[in-house]
């Protein structure tokens, strides 16, 4: 016959060795994440170039914006022998009308604007980024030069992000069998992954945004990845 202290004892007991089992089947799965980033060089770049003439009638601004243009055309094919893609964009007309005493614009045409623009693409980066400091020196020369630009991009980015997420993975796996080892478990399979936004920045920079960062205006960029993993406990 079982007595009520005996009773007691068991019941202790059974709660003892029931308590971390408890424990271990419900535990939380362990959430980290995983860093990767990575040097890369441009190896594209764009650059568009504007050329803005005034003249009294349309005729004479549009002749005048034209020489300018050729002029920055053979600027640019020097500058780019090789590799180069230049194409002309929309031209634009603005009619300027007169001011008269009281600061007010009249109806009367006082001189026309013509705008007048090309594209520039091309792989030879570092050429393109001095063609930039050339074209603005025709400013001295009367010319009026405005630049979009240059530009610059990474056209293997597909292959960057592919071993960023490798290697963010096994940074990631890494950092949860070490939590895991370091409270006394072991660590199970993989629950679930989530790749965060591609970061690309200028080098030695920390800045980040939720929906990410594509600097254009360098050629070495660091291109950087987060990746959120979730991994089970193995019992």
């Amino acid at each position: 016959m079982i007595t009520a202290g005996c009773l007691a004892g068991l019941l202790g007991a059974a709660v003892i060795i029931a308590k971390p089992w408890v424990t271990i089947q419900h535990a939380e799965p362990i959430m980290v994440k995983g860093y990767a980033e990575t040097t890369v060089k441009a190896d594209a770049g764009s650059l568009t170039v504007e050329v803005v003439q005034t003249g009294q009638t349309n005729s004479k601004a549009y002749e005048e914006a034209g020489q300018a243009l050729t002029q920055v055309k053979t600027i640019v094919s020097e500058a780019l022998p090789v590799d180069l893609e230049m194409n002309e964009l929309k031209t634009v007309v603005k009619e300027v009308t007169k001011i008269d005493e009281n600061g007010r614009r009249t109806n009367e045409i006082d001189y026309f604007t013509v705008t007048r623009s090309i594209r520039i693409n091309t792989k030879d980066v570092q050429n393109l980024k001095a063609l930039g400091r050339k074209l603005y020196d025709l400013n001295q020369e009367g010319i009026r030069i405005n630049l979009r630009g240059p530009d610059f991009y990474v056209s293997h980015l597909d292959k960057v992000k592919l071993e960023l997420v490798r290697r963010a993975t096994e940074n990631g796996k890494q950092r949860a069998t070490l939590m895991a080892q370091s409270s006394g478990e072991k660590l199970g399979t993989l629950v679930s992954a989530k790749q965060g936004v591609i970061q690309i920045t200028k080098k030695n920079s920390s800045e980040t945004s939720s929906w990410g960062i594509y600097d254009t205006e360098t050629i070495d960029k660091v291109v950087k990845l987060v990746v959120t993993l979730e991994y089970a406990i193995d019992h």
